[in-house]
Parts: C-alpha cells; sequence; structure tokens
C-alpha cells in the first residue's frame, strides 16, 4: 500500500483539491460527512412531501392538513425507485374512513333513454368549421 501522504500529493494539493480526490477515495473529513448526511436528509424529506401532495391530489382528500397528519410518514422510504408507503396508506384510509375522501357521483342520464333534438346531426358528416364551406356554416349556424 502506498504511504497516504503519496496517495494526497505529499501535501501539496490545496484543500478544495484534498476534498475532491478525498471524495474520490470515499473518505470524508471534518463536516464533510455531517453535511452530506443533513442534505440527503433534507432531500428526503423534499421527495416524502411532493410524494404526499400527490398522492392526496390523486385521492381528491376533503381535509388535506387532517389527513397529511393521520399519515405515518416514518413508514415511508424512499430509494432510487422513488418513494414507497404513502399510496398505501392512503387507501387503506380510504377503506377505513371513506368521508374523508370526495365521492365521486355518476352523472345522471338526461331525458331517461330518450332521444333529444340537440339540432347535430348524428350521421357522421363532419361539423368541423374548418372544413366546411363558409357557405355550409352558415346553413349550419341557422339549423341551430
Amino acid at each position: 500500500m502506498a504511504d497516504i501522504s503519496e496517495v494526497f500529493g505529499g501535501g501539496k494539493l490545496s484543500y478544495d483539491e484534498f476534498l475532491i480526490k478525498a471524495g474520490e477515495l470515499g473518505l470524508e473529513f471534518g463536516d464533510t460527512g455531517e453535511m452530506r448526511r443533513a442534505y440527503e436528509e433534507q432531500i428526503r424529506g423534499i421527495r416524502c412531501t411532493s410524494a404526499l401532495e400527490r398522492e392526496l391530489d390523486r385521492a381528491d382528500v376533503r381535509n388535506r392538513d387532517l389527513v397529511s397528519k393521520i399519515i405515518d410518514m416514518g413508514a415511508v422510504t424512499v430509494d432510487e425507485d422513488g418513494v414507497h408507503g404513502i399510496a398505501e396508506q392512503i387507501s387503506a384510509l380510504r377503506e377505513s374512513d371513506p368521508y374523508l375522501f370526495s365521492q365521486k357521483e355518476k352523472a345522471p342520464l338526461t331525458g331517461g333513454g330518450v332521444r333529444m333534438r340537440t339540432g347535430f346531426s348524428h350521421t357522421g358528416e363532419s361539423l368541423d368549421p374548418d372544413t366546411m364551406s363558409d357557405a355550409d356554416y352558415y346553413k349550419q349556424i341557422k339549423r341551430i
């Protein structure tokens, strides 16, 4: 094994060059390791918060603050593939407490299945104004 002073240029490197070389070797000196861990924890928090916001949007939550306090962020994991554990908690919460979520109602059919006259032809002809002549366009407007 080479002498450590030879690896680091025998004391001829600047501080920045020293830190770069140490990083290449996987060594951490001084506050570098602590700063890196704090930075990684901050990034993890940002990723978790944005993932929670996305999931709350998808779930159509009535009270975002309440549901976000219910979610156990300690059970959430972050890896290279993304954030895991939030969607599972929200779906379990949807099952146990459905009143926290907006219920999407199906729109009733108007007319009870009776064909309603709209003034439009349903024969398959194009009613796109860009493909019509001016005369056909004005005829269509008069019909409506």
